[in-house]
């Protein structure tokens, strides 16, 4: 698992579109701190930590462009590439990323306690997002299809329950219930991650497909 993760950092500079998602990055932080500081004033914000998981993917997004180009395709550690390094490197941003946002709702819950039960139900609702995501990142560079799946399950899924879920207290209202929240959501990020390892290897032998790494790329390949 280490030496996945060293692989993949040393890789990442040869991948494709660096700056585009360095750019991406920084907008969705700053974003994410914008939406941090309302919650701070006291404005609920639903989408506060949610830009902070998706910047978590993005390693993986320049990762998987390597495996675009012939002489990596050709290589020794294609399957790698393909399988257990991207499914570490999503793994650990995510949960590198999750441990921000609790620490974030931990400050906002000392600073409005009446917000303890929102954050702690907010905290369980962000890691199943993001483990739904890890397990289509399993198979959606493969498959287009997925990926269409994965974007409008995903807006469905927040457009239905996330308010309903966001009005619910059934992990409590006390802060315990915050701690309650991050087990769970750290529970549901290591299985997310599992299942994309699993479904990366059921997939590996499908081409990668063209569409999935972006219309610019695509056209160059």
């Amino acid at each position: 698992m280490i030496n996945d993760m060293k692989l993949g950092i040393r890789l990442l500079r040869y991948g494709y579109g660096i700056k585009t998602n360095l750019v991406l990055l920084i907008v969705c932080t700053a974003a994410d701190v914008l939406f941090f500081a309302l919650e701070l004033a006291g404005i609920t914000t639903p989408l506060d930590g949610y830009l902070l998981l998706a910047c978590a993917m993005v390693p993986v997004q320049i990762l998987f462009s390597l495996n675009a180009v012939d002489i990596v395709l050709a290589s020794p550690v294609r399957k790698k590439l393909q399988t257990s390094v991207p499914a570490v490197m999503s793994l650990c941003a995510t949960l590198a990323a999750y441990l921000i946002i609790v620490l974030k709702k931990a400050v906002i819950i000392l600073i409005h306690p009446d917000k303890t039960a929102q954050s702690a139900v907010m905290l369980s609702f962000l890691a199943f997002l993001a483990a739904v995501i890890m397990v289509f990142t399993g198979v959606l560079y493969k498959s287009f299809p997925a990926f269409l799946v994965m974007c409008f399950s995903l807006s469905g899924f927040v457009s239905f329950f996330m308010m309903s879920l966001l009005r619910s207290d059934f992990l409590g209202e006390d802060m315990g219930a915050l701690v309650r929240g991050a087990l769970i959501g750290a529970v549901l990020i290591l299985a997310g991650g599992t299942l994309e390892y699993v479904l990366s290897i059921l997939f590996y032998k499908k081409p990668v497909s063209k569409k999935t790494l972006g219309g610019k790329l695509s056209r160059e390949l």
